[in-house]
């Protein structure tokens, strides 16, 4: 409790050196924390509801998107890198935890899509609540990749939350490009850091043009790593969700490279298993 009172502090602008110093303590308590319920996990396998984070090569890799701010394209991102996936003949699934289930109310007009143009790609979606987040994990057994797509009130269910990240095999933390996006995500990653979990920011509807941005892009770095990929602001990412489709599927869509290059990024430090005849 000391150390989210102290996030939470931070926030409200209290002294930083005081901040730090309850959330160091609690960061080393939930990596502790943390390292003791992996290890139970692994012990007890899938008995009682628990999942073991076995390394094994039938296991799935599981992609998590996690921000504790709302607004910044974690629904869109859980999209572009299913279609890719898809598109690419990997197995996937996407985990919609977000009581809002916009990446399954997405789902639903892509289905009606693929009822018209079939070779659109399938793209499978299971809405799950937070507290089940163990019984979602047990679907890494039957696909190649879950992507999964959380809420913005981490606070509400903080254990669930970093245990879910601690059973990731990355956790991408999107953020916009103002200085309000970084003072709610720069606590969020040092947690993650301070638990050994790996983690990156994706910085979102980017714009170098501006003066700002440079500035954003160096305190992000000071806490945690980057995807080298940023996402411009498009009107193609919004108006293909309301299709029911995501720039992947658009060959020719102004930032198809940007997504290839993102899915390069995620599936080299996720440890994606691309079929060889797509790679």
């Amino acid at each position: 409790m000391r150390g989210r009172r102290a996030l939470a502090r931070w926030h409200h602008g209290e002294p930083r050196s005081a901040a730090i110093g309850a959330a160091a303590v609690f960061r080393r308590k939930t990596a502790c924390w943390l390292t003791c319920d992996a290890q139970r996990c692994a012990s007890h396998a899938t008995d009682g509801g628990q999942v073991a984070r076995k390394q094994s090569p039938a296991r799935g890799r599981v992609v998590l998107i996690a921000s504790p701010k709302g607004g910044v394209g974690k629904s869109s991102l859980c999209r572009s890198l299913l279609v890719s996936a898809a598109r690419q003949g990997i197995r996937c699934l996407g985990v919609d935890l977000d009581p809002q289930q916009t990446l399954t109310k997405w789902h639903a007009r892509r289905e009606r899509v693929r009822q018209t143009y079939p070779e659109c790609s399938e793209v499978p979606v299971l809405a799950v609540p937070l507290a089940d987040w163990r019984a979602a994990l047990k679907e890494t057994g039957n696909v190649d990749l879950l992507v999964i797509d959380t809420p913005p009130s981490i606070e509400a269910q903080y254990g669930a939350t970093l245990s879910l990240c601690a059973a990731a095999d990355i956790v991408l933390v999107p953020t916009g490009a103002t200085q309000d996006d970084v003072d709610s995500v720069t606590p969020w990653m040092r947690t993650l850091t301070g638990a050994d979990i790996r983690s990156s920011f994706v910085l979102n509807r980017a714009n170098r043009r501006v003066r700002s941005y440079e500035a954003i892009r160096t305190k992000l770095l000071q806490v945690g790593a980057l995807c080298p990929v940023e996402i411009p602001l498009l009107e193609d990412i919004h108006v293909s969700a309301g299709k029911g489709l995501a720039v992947p599927d658009f060959v020719k869509a102004k930032a198809a490279e940007t997504f290839d290059a993102l899915w390069a990024y995620v599936v080299r430090e996720a440890g994606i298993r691309v079929p060889a005849k797509a790679a």
